[in-house]
């Protein structure tokens, strides 16, 4: 086994910020051995942090949505997350790096679009970036999450 991943159902929906029973949960799953936890089920985007080694994504968002009419717009912000796992015979399994990509689902006639934060404009893009600012205080890569 080279990487184990978790990939929790849990949190309260819509809340950016994990409640401490998910955190310890997320402890707990590190503790056991997972280098990689990606939690979903908040619909909404949520913090990024490392436990001991273990990258915690606590909430990516949603990717698509069924109830975009009655979504208010920071339910409709997600992220990718882009994980490389290192091959070196030293490091094999771990995470070498990892980044996120936010991207706002926007209404495109009778179906959705993503589109990149870099890609939005205007009101929509400052909103955006404050919401993801209060989220991810520093940038949510392997530089810039809290250890």
């Amino acid at each position: 086994l080279d990487l184990l991943c978790a990939v929790p159902h849990w949190d309260w929906e819509f809340r950016h910020f994990p409640r401490d029973g998910t955190r310890a949960l997320a402890r707990r799953l590190a503790g056991q051995g997972a280098g990689l936890i990606a939690g979903h089920h908040a619909h909404v985007v949520q913090p990024v942090e490392k436990i001991d080694g273990t990258i915690v994504a606590y909430g990516l968002g949603d990717f698509l949505g069924t109830a975009f009419a009655r979504q208010p717009w920071p339910g409709r912000i997600g992220s990718i997350l882009v994980v490389d796992v290192s091959a070196d015979a030293g490091t094999r399994g771990r995470i070498a790096s990892y980044r996120m990509h936010p991207f706002m689902r926007l209404r495109a006639g009778d179906h959705e679009r993503l589109v990149l934060m870099e890609a939005l404009e205007g009101r929509m893009r400052d909103r955006v970036a404050e919401r993801l600012k209060a989220v991810f205080p520093s940038p949510p890569t392997d530089e810039g999450v809290p250890a």
